[in-house]
């Protein structure tokens, strides 16, 4: 695969241009991908001040309280956003949703613990730890490629 990237002053927007024989998975997934990659910031709020939350800085976001917050590498943030919104907007990302409160950055998980009972837990590089409900877990075997549903 040949990629050519033009950058000058001329243009006014970013302009994707494929050339192709022929439509390959590889391909499929590539343009996915771009058109479903997330905005790249997100607003959080922390006593009475707005942040500008990198998705790459967030480790899960999360209901409690009636609110919905996010924990990044810089601390926690309130969101204006509902879950299913940010579940929707993180789609075929690394975030996905592990119960009916939270979703989890994958690429901040250091390992997970399964249990007998059938429920897991992701623990995080910064040392803290997320359940995943029982009805999710197929939904995070099929993420990491271990099968499920």
């Amino acid at each position: 695969m040949k990629l050519d990237i033009d950058i000058d002053d001329k243009y006014e927007e970013t302009t994707i241009v494929i050339k192709t024989k022929e439509i390959t998975k590889e391909l499929e997934d590539m343009i996915k991908t771009i058109r479903t990659s997330p905005k790249k910031t997100l607003v959080g709020k922390s006593k009475e001040k707005l942040y500008i939350i990198n998705p790459d800085e967030i480790y899960r976001m999360y209901g409690e309280s009636q609110k919905v917050l996010t924990e990044t590498e810089n601390g926690i943030y309130e969101l204006s956003h509902k879950l299913y919104e940010l579940e929707e907007q993180f789609k075929d990302t690394s975030f996905v949703r592990v119960s009916k409160s939270a979703i989890v950055n994958f690429d901040k998980v250091k390992n997970m613990e399964m249990f007998f009972n059938g429920t897991m837990c992701v623990n995080f590089d910064n040392g803290k730890q997320e359940f995943i409900s029982r009805r999710y877990v197929s939904k995070i075997k099929q993420y990491l490629g271990m099968g499920g549903k």
